[in-house]
């Protein structure tokens, strides 16, 4: 019944009656059996149409004593009823049947073990009927059956099929109680590809199951992909046929990504990465200077300089001695942080007459004015100057040769009650040639013009709620001279003078952040990425996000070179074996174009060295090739920093 155009698979029941003829042995031993078949309208009917025999068809006959027969086969065709010829050895009595003919099919103890293919195509023919042992010949079908109409415009050239539940493989049938026992171990994929355009009405023969999920995958003569997810209810018991319905001739198709064996091992390759200097004690962990109260290469009021007679004449002398230092470390650190320490500075009244702000410095304060925003009062980067501190020495001047795009702080601004008329504390940085660079809020020398290069400047932080913020400040560039110096400047209030007696404020983890970031990729040709800035997508790449997951596949979306990534975008890129290239964020060709609307991404990434985080995560996989990435289950403990990975 192979050329049924309604699915021999899902004949509810067949009744056969078997009538022998007159028994010649021929000299192997066998005689010639006719069997009289037929197909009852009132058992069985797909898409309202009954089945037929088809001239050709074959069955397996089994003697009472499992042997099997040679292959009965029928001349008939069209009709509901059909003789079936074959041999079976003499004096043997016919049992239980099975259709279609398999010279693989076997019987043992009474059980007969069948088999669903793994490769199909496209028809009813591998569909499993069977009768019973006890010669009645009422065969009912085994299996369930999906069918799909497919349009030709499509040209579709394979279909894949996989559920959670076994779907094809062997199987054991009880020959007397028809029972069916599906193995718990057997595979969960059904292929269909005949080489040539699969189209109109095509139907797979699947293990019966309660499993309600069903994904497809459909590939396309140019080797794109379409995968598609169905919901099968109650599933799909044996006998019963579940129409799918048609597949939109609209199908979208793109390139796939494989999911593969696990892994333990992360497919990654480090790059040189372009230099990228760093404040020096940014993260505020070395204290060597002045015990807790004073961090390793920055100042405060402390280290002053006294450029006016008020405080020699004894006014302010001593208003910054060790009992009303105003910087110190502290344990309370930003979230995730690896060190041990942040910083903490505060204001505190002097005499009663101002508001001292907590105030940190890459470079020197200079004090010479008793209002607190005299035009005397700033700091400055002091490239000759050094004064002892408990016996050492701790520069005025913090040595910088990069361009950062941005500095990142994490701060925590706990206020002392709201200073309405000045709320805000302040955090900058500037990037200079070589010059005492002066940074004050009223200073009637401060020197910019050509010697500064670039500034990034934040001077409205409020209060944190008591809970670490970090803080991205963009660096605004002047002209392109190479820096010699940063002047980093840091308080409690925005405005000398304001704010409140004990406003606190701790930092924690100052970081030039660099947007570029070099990308190499694998053997094969791969990498995956994750950037916190938007990035242009260099030429020869391609980047990809996933969209779906089915199948064992992964739907990619192609974002093309010369295309703007967003910043946080987890994505697969392609590009030509084990070469390096550069994601540039800083460029005016990134500032002038809108990013790519990503949606739906199921890849993640991690922006640090990270866990790999708890249940399912697939990583890519060494056992990529060229022409297909490979996503592994990862079993090792760790990710690295700026990779995607995929969850479930």
């Amino acid at each position: 019944m192979k050329k049924y155009s309604f699915a021999l698979a899902c004949a509810a029941a067949l009744t056969v009656a078997a009538a022998c003829q007159k028994e010649s042995m021929s000299s192997d031993g066998m005689v010639p059996v006719t069997i009289n078949a037929s197909l009852p309208d009132t058992k069985v009917s797909i898409d309202g149409v009954s089945p037929k025999w088809q001239s050709g068809d074959k069955i397996a006959v089994f003697t009472t004593d499992g042997t099997l027969c040679p292959a009965f086969t029928t001349s008939d065709s069209g009709s509901q009823s059909a003789s079936f010829s074959g041999t079976k050895p003499e004096g043997s009595t016919l049992g239980a049947a099975v259709y279609p003919y398999s010279a693989a099919v076997s019987m043992s103890g009474g059980t007969i073990t069948i088999e669903v293919p793994a490769e199909q195509d496209g028809t009813a023919a591998t569909a499993v009927m069977a009768s019973p042992a006890d010669g009645s010949f009422n065969f009912s079908n085994l299996l369930s059956v999906v069918k799909l109409n497919v349009p030709y415009s499509l040209d579709i050239r394979k279909i894949e099929i996989l559920r959670d539940a076994p779907a094809c493989g062997k199987a054991s049938l009880n020959s007397s109680t028809m029972a069916l026992t599906v193995p718990s171990g057997g595979a969960t994929n059904v292929s269909i590809s005949t080489g040539s355009t699969l189209s109109g009405d095509i139907y797979v023969s699947l293990l019966p199951s309660s499993s309600s999920k069903l994904e497809m995958v459909l590939t396309n003569g140019y080797g794109k992909m379409a995968l598609i997810s169905k919901n099968m209810g109650s599933g799909a018991s044996a006998g019963h046929i579940k129409n799918l319905g048609s597949v939109p001739s609209t199908l979208s198709f793109s390139d796939t990504a494989l999911i593969g064996d696990a892994t333990s091992t992360q497919s990654y390759s480090a790059a040189t990465q372009p230099s990228k200097p760093q404040v020096t004690n940014g993260d505020f962990e070395t204290w060597t200077l002045d015990g807790e109260h004073l961090p390793n290469n920055w100042n405060s009021f402390q280290t002053f300089e006294n450029g006016g007679n008020l405080f020699t004449k004894g006014l302010l002398a001593n208003g910054y001695d060790s009992s009303n230092r105003q910087v110190k470390r502290s344990s309370d650190k930003r979230p995730g942080s690896k060190g041990s320490y942040s910083c903490s500075i505060w204001a505190r009244k002097i005499m009663s007459i101002a508001t001292a702000q907590g105030n940190l410095t890459t470079g020197r304060v200079y004090a010479s004015n008793l209002t607190a925003d005299g035009t005397g009062n700033y700091n400055y980067t002091d490239q000759d100057g050094s004064i002892k501190v408990n016996g050492k020495s701790n520069p005025f001047h913090m040595d910088f040769t990069g361009r950062p795009d941005s500095m990142a702080v994490w701060i925590k601004f706990v206020p002392n009650g709201t200073d309405s008329k000045h709320p805000y504390a302040k955090v900058e940085a500037i990037l200079h040639d070589k010059f005492d660079y002066k940074s004050g809020y009223n200073a009637s020398d401060c020197t910019g013009g050509t010697h500064k290069i670039a500034d990034a400047t934040e001077m409205q932080i409020s209060g944190t709620d008591n809970a670490w913020k970090r803080f991205s400040i963009p660096f605004k560039y002047s002209n392109s001279t190479t820096p010699s110096f940063v002047l980093i400047n840091i308080a409690t209030n925005s405005y000398p003078g304001g704010g409140k007696e004990n406003d606190y404020m701790y930092i924690d983890d100052l970081e030039m952040i660099y947007n570029l970031y070099n990308l190499k990729t694998d053997a094969a040709g791969w990498a995956t990425l994750c950037l916190d800035y938007n990035a242009l997508i260099p030429s020869g790449v391609t980047a990809y996000y996933v969209t779906k997951v089915a199948c064992g596949y992964a739907s990619l979306v192609p974002i093309y070179s010369g295309s703007v990534l967003p910043k946080n975008t987890a994505v697969l890129v392609k590009g030509s074996a084990n070469t390096t290239y550069s994601f540039n964020g800083r460029s005016s060709d990134v500032s002038s174009r809108t990013p790519v609307t990503v949606s739906g991404n199921l890849l993640k990434g991690t922006l640090t060295d990270c866990s790999k985080p708890s249940g399912t995560c697939r990583v890519l996989s060494g056992k990529s090739t060229s022409s297909l990435a490979v996503f592994g289950e990862f079993t090792g403990s760790s990710l690295k920093a700026n990779t995607a990975y995929l969850t479930e």
